[in-house]
């Protein structure tokens, strides 16, 4: 466990709502490409069979030039929301990577400083076990 756990709970969730919210609006400029290719195809169609029966139909033209506009106003909000959803995401997994460092150094100064506590405590011992064998050496002698 480091300080910096919390932080990298935090900064994975707004990295996971962003892939949510990128693949969304992905699926949504989909839906947009279908429907703006089927507008296409309805108005070809509705053309050619104009051709073979004169009819009236400015106001269906107008309608249908209407409707592309919004399709393709929808398209470019979504676009335009697909690259700041890309720039937000590039931003939030920089600042999860960064944290994600802060919390190994964290870690390994803690490793360093646990195995040089345990380090001086093996030498401490060794040191007591040298002087109480030269002790016992000296009186022994």
């Amino acid at each position: 466990m480091t300080p910096f756990d919390t932080a990298l709970r935090v900064q994975r969730r707004e990295v996971d709502s962003v892939k949510v919210s990128i693949s969304e609006t992905i699926t949504t400029i989909t839906t947009i490409t279908h429907q703006t290719n089927a507008h296409d195809l309805r108005m070809r169609e509705e053309r050619a069979l104009a051709a073979t029966a004169p009819v009236a139909s400015d106001a269906w033209r107008l309608r249908m030039k209407a409707e592309r506009a919004r399709l393709d106003h929808q398209a470019q909000l979504a676009n335009m929301r697909l690259t700041h959803l890309r720039a937000q995401a590039v931003e939030a997994y920089g600042t999860m990577r960064a944290i994600e460092g802060a919390a190994d150094r964290f870690k390994d100064e803690a490793e360093r400083v646990a195995a040089g506590a345990e380090q001086a405590q093996i030498d401490d011992i060794a040191a007591a076990k040298f002087i109480r064998a030269r002790r016992d050496a000296e009186r022994n002698a």
